[in-house]
């Protein structure tokens, strides 16, 4: 029996877990949150989850947030610096695999069941056809997957920080309202968590839309923007935060469309990230379609492509433990 141990490791929090190996495949053994504000590094969050833990796991695969390059990634926010060869000398481990994050989601695409995806649009999936994954959270994350013969590779990308192209006047108006602030308006700026509220403050500073001042003074209190804003987008008077959300998803189906047709995505186009989930409430898919197929001649084929929303927060985790799973399998072979 062979033990192996993946995580996710984010901003704020980190989940690792622990599985073994069974006659079809992999089991999960337990799994554990972690705030990463109450740790020096991510060896830390290591240790203490594995202390006392029998059996010892023999690989290990983490899904980091930001980029992956040599084996290390550093987590600027936290001043964490993540070492392949570090991590896999200290805990004793055959191998110790980094990736990004939106990779690991990537990877976890072709395992997920179906009730954990949500059909936004059927399409007709092409046999071996490329796949696209975009994720608004805290930033908006990037990935696609291509056919290598056997499986699916996945990919990283930081399309996120793509020029943010405005389609509708108003979307125009954002741009020049962003770009007061910013030497570079990214899609990122527009359609993640740190999104919305620029969309909102447009709206009310640039655009002069006026507010309930009881709404105003609830957003300005709250820890979480988005979470209030929803609340009032579904209030009798939520007119700005209803446009808001509105913006957001016809700038994300825009986006996501630039994705399909960059990747040519025939496999299926995935919306991930902890954030849709949340907003299912208010989400149109007719509305959302229209706009991602809104490419002039190219609308016939982004008509066809499969749209789901993974609505299981874990997938970057799933993604990690198959790719641990794959490399205790290589090892176990030699």
């Amino acid at each position: 029996m062979g033990c192996f141990l993946a995580g996710d490791l984010g901003g704020t929090k980190a989940i690792l877990a622990l599985y073994v190996t069974t006659g079809h495949g992999y089991a999960l053994v337990r799994e554990q949150r972690f705030a990463c504000s109450d740790y020096d590094d991510f060896s830390g969050v290591i240790a203490e989850f594995l202390r006392g833990s029998e059996p010892h796991p023999q690989t290990a695969a983490f899904g980091v947030a930001g980029p992956v390059a040599g084996g290390r990634a550093r987590m600027t926010n936290l001043g964490w610096l993540l070492d392949q060869e570090v991590l896999q000398e200290q805990f004793q481990l055959a191998e110790v695999i980094l990736l990004n994050d939106l990779v690991a989601v990537a990877q976890a695409v072709s395992i997920l069941p179906p009730e954990d995806l949500l059909v936004v649009n059927a399409g007709t999936v092409a046999p071996q056809g490329s796949r696209a994954v975009i994720a608004p959270g805290t930033g908006l994350g990037e990935a696609y997957l291509c056919w290598n013969g056997t499986d699916y590779t996945p990919f990283p990308s930081e399309g996120g920080h793509a020029d943010f192209a405005p389609t509708s006047e108003l979307e125009q108006g954002l741009l020049s309202f962003l770009r007061a602030a910013h030497d570079h308006v990214s899609y990122e700026l527009v359609c993640s968590g740190k999104g919305i509220p620029n969309i909102y403050r447009y709206l009310t500073q640039g655009a002069g839309m006026r507010v309930p001042p009881a709404f105003q003074e609830a957003l300005a209190a709250a820890p979480d923007f988005n979470p209030v804003l929803l609340g009032q987008a579904l209030a009798k008077e939520g007119e700005v935060a209803r446009l808001t959300l509105e913006i957001f998803f016809s700038v994300l189906a825009a986006e996501a469309g630039n994705m399909a047709l960059k990747f040519l995505s025939t496999g299926g186009l995935y919306l991930g990230g902890g954030m849709l989930p949340r907003l299912l409430s208010v989400f149109d898919a007719k509305r959302f379609m229209e706009r991602f197929a809104g490419k002039g001649r190219m609308a016939g084929i982004l008509s066809s492509i499969p749209v789901r929303i993974i609505t299981t927060d874990n997938a970057g985790l799933n993604g990690a433990a198959l790719i641990a799973f794959r490399a205790l399998e290589k090892h176990q072979t030699r």
